[in-house]
């Protein structure tokens, strides 16, 4: 096999997704949500033949943004978006081993572009979260530090640097090259006019997107703006002809509606307060943005969020690799009439939470055959659903691995609880088999899917439960039902001694999720104990006429109810605990 060269073999690649996402609200890409001018449309319907068909010529789109940016059209390189731009200066310049020095958090791809030119990637973290500070980048600057990158407004966390910041760094360092990405900088209020240091300063080189307010995002045009000497050297390095027909034709007729501009600049605005201010009074932590984009504190909650806009279909950006944002999601603005939603998405409802074997599946032909053919193989004996039950009803054996050596100590048969699992999950769920992965195919569906369809107008749903995460997982998406749980907390989530009876998984449910009131359903004397420890509203499912019916009762279940499959009839009038 033909192997990379090493500064690329060990890089992440950027993925993008195969397809369109089917959704409501695309709000994950900082995309303009109100597309190009019809300016834009028109002109790409009058490409004609020759256009498409020769090479092109970059002569009047030059002059034009050498016109908007008061510079002649030897400071300026049209490029395959600014991602392009950004790949060119950083392969221009940096050599091996040279540096490459920037804020943390930022734009992930000069990271890439540093790596495969066989550079170093060096960021600093912020004194204060989130203010540009001139002084903290100073000092992270070495003797290797060819390029220092700095986005304003950043990206993803929204603020701007002032302009005598920006000058700062280039008085201090002359030999050391700036890219300053300004990309997000027609929505910020007051924006610096940083295009005025490009005659001044022979060591800045400006880059810009046209995806984000032009709304070219799907035909990729950028530009670098620098002094003469340092375009004619990006020149050497970027593909001829790397900017296409199309996109020549729909940037001239951007830069030519400056009456939408100037309405995409005043919507994106009014969106973002409106959006900042909607999250702040929802009780989160919204940071002040210059972009069109807000990056959002959620907390413990962010996992929450993001699934609840998600099942309404919206789409967001989230960071759950990234320790400094892990608890964040970044927003991109909408246009004004699609705020609402938004906060809809994110209002409070009753929450469900649900155990899964014996509430929403049925396992009799499934977990019970495991503990069964398992307890057969070690005895050579057979054990009845009487005895299985009778175990279970003791407490404390909610783990059937458990309660299958417990239920094989008492017939005297001793054998390593490590043996018990290996011998159970053979037989019950093997994930790599073909076909069948084991009995856990065996499960019937008690709470169909149109059930929760129509309980989701009203109610969100978790679930608390023993199983193994894998096993989880692999049972709800079977069913199709997936797609309905807000949060799962299963065996793997806990430590061993912090399982059923014990609160903490509804505890961690009560804490990660947002809800008005919140019902916990359970068919086993510790789901029950579970519940009452978490003070949490808790109903058993059982037969009403059964001993269990009046140990559920006793041990402070608020009723049972018999056939969870009618939920939908036993929540009528219910008044769920607090």
């Amino acid at each position: 096999m033909i192997k990379p060269k090493k500064a690329v073999e060990n890089i992440q690649p950027y993925d993008t997704p195969k397809y369109a996402h089917l959704c409501n609200l695309k709000l994950d890409s900082n995309e303009n949500p109100y597309g190009v001018s019809q300016e834009v449309l028109f002109a790409l319907k009058e490409l004609n033949n020759a256009q498409i068909s020769r090479y092109p010529h970059y002569g009047e789109l030059i002059d034009k943004l050498a016109q908007k940016f008061t510079l002649n059209d030897r400071q300026i390189l049209a490029t395959n978006g600014a991602d392009e731009a950004l790949s060119i200066i950083i392969g221009t310049y940096l050599d091996n081993d040279d540096e490459l020095l920037c804020f943390k958090p930022t734009f992930s791809m000069p990271k890439i572009y540093t790596m495969c030119s066989n550079g170093n990637f060096k960021s600093v973290d912020y004194y204060t979260k989130w203010v540009f500070d001139a002084d903290k980048l100073i000092d992270g600057v070495s003797e290797k530090t060819k390029i220092i990158y700095v986005t304003s407004p950043n990206n993803p966390t929204g603020e701007c640097a002032a302009l005598n910041d920006i000058e700062k760094i280039l008085q201090k360092f002359p030999s050391v090259a700036l890219i300053l990405d300004v990309t997000y900088i027609n929505f910020a209020h007051n924006a610096p006019d940083y295009y005025s240091l490009v005659k001044k300063y022979d060591n800045l080189f400006i880059v810009k997107s046209f995806s984000k307010d032009f709304g070219l995002a799907g035909l990729r045009l950028g530009v670098i703006l620098s002094q003469e000497q340092n375009i004619m050297q990006c020149k050497k390095v970027i593909s001829p002809y790397s900017v296409n027909a199309a996109a020549i034709c729909a940037g001239m007729a951007a830069l030519n509606d400056i009456e939408y501009e100037k309405f995409i600049k005043e919507q994106i605005k009014i969106s973002r307060e409106t959006l900042m201010q909607g999250l702040l009074e929802l009780g989160f932590k919204p940071y002040k943005s210059e972009a069109n984009f807000v990056l959002c504190d959620f907390g413990n909650y962010c996992d929450f969020v993001y699934w609840k806009l998600k099942t309404s279909g919206i789409l967001v950006r989230d960071f759950k690799n990234s320790d400094i944002l892990k608890n964040c999601l970044r927003i991109t603005t909408p246009r004004v009439e699609d705020l609402s939603k938004i906060f809809d998405a994110l209002q409070k409802k009753d929450m469900l939470v649900f155990d899964l074997d014996g509430v929403v599946f049925d396992v009799s032909n499934s977990y019970r055959l495991a503990i069964k053919e398992t307890f057969k193989h070690f005895s050579s004996k057979e054990i009845s659903d009487k005895e299985i039950q009778e175990a279970k009803e003791l407490g404390g054996l909610n783990c059937d691995w458990d309660l299958t050596k417990y239920l094989l100590s008492k017939h005297s048969v001793e054998v390593e609880l490590e043996d018990v699992i290996k011998v159970f999950q053979n037989m019950f769920f093997n994930p790599n088999k073909e076909g069948s992965k084991g009995i856990i195919d065996n499960e019937k569906l008690v709470i169909e899917p149109e059930i929760f369809e129509k309980l989701s107008k009203y109610y969100d749903f978790s679930v608390f439960t023993g199983r193994p995460k894998d096993e989880t997982i692999y049972s709800l998406e079977k069913f199709g039902i997936l797609k309905y749980f807000c949060k799962i907390i299963s065996q793997d989530d806990l430590e061993k001694d912090k399982r059923k009876p014990h609160p903490e998984g509804l505890n961690r449910i009560k804490r990660e999720t947002i809800y008005n009131n919140i019902c916990y359903f359970g068919d086993t004397i510790d789901d029950i104990y579970s519940g009452v420890a978490s003070t949490t509203c808790v109903y058993g499912v059982t037969n009403k006429n059964s001993k269990n019916a009046q140990i559920f009762l006793d041990a402070g279940a608020a009723d049972v109810i018999e056939d969870i499959s009618k939920l939908d009839e036993f929540l009528k009038g219910k008044v769920l605990c607090k």
